[in-house]
């Protein structure tokens, strides 16, 4: 291959590689590099070096981020290490920290009791607030509280004008 298709080669890597944590843009060519000689991957009869290339670090980028993504461990969050070797040599252990603070769950608490208290005593909007915390909304919340969708859209901006007041409150 010539030096010109090969700085191709390592730019389009350089470009599939955006947004991958395991590996960098070289790893990720030399990786497809691997997969071609080892006949892991195929290589079409007639078709060009960089086009093979490309397609390959497409599809390995695609399993690389699928891979991430489906892990156990989400490792775009910040782990840390036990400093201290224990006494009988067991091996470090590795966690993740929690990013939240505790006033951030504060904040959420006092944010989860205003919303309570906005909407005590009104049973319409309790289930409304509900089903929609629920993830649910448009005619599947409509539906899932009996209503209709003119019903449903009265409920709706009811609650919309009740959490307007509490935003003018400042919380």
């Amino acid at each position: 291959m010539p030096p010109a298709d090969w700085e191709r080669a390592k730019s389009l890597a350089r470009e599939r590689a955006v947004g991958l944590t395991e590996m960098s843009s070289d790893d990720l060519l030399h990786k497809v590099v691997e997969k071609l000689l080892g006949e892991d991957r195929g290589w079409r009869r007639g078709m060009s070096a960089l086009v093979t290339l490309a397609t390959a670090m497409d599809g390995v980028a695609f399993n690389e981020r699928k891979k991430v993504k489906n892990a156990p461990i989400d490792s775009r969050r910040q782990t840390t290490t036990l400093d201290e070797a224990a006494e009988d040599d067991e091996p470090h252990l590795d966690y993740a920290v929690e990013l939240n603070t505790p006033e951030d769950y504060a904040a959420a608490q006092e944010l989860f009791d205003a919303l309570e208290e906005l909407v005590a005593g009104d049973q319409e909007l309790e289930d409304l607030l509900t089903v929609r915390m629920e993830g649910l909304s448009g005619p599947k919340a409509a539906a899932a509280l009996g209503l209709d969708q003119k019903q449903f859209d009265a409920l709706r901006k009811k609650l919309e004008r009740k959490l307007a007041s509490l935003q003018q409150k400042g919380q």
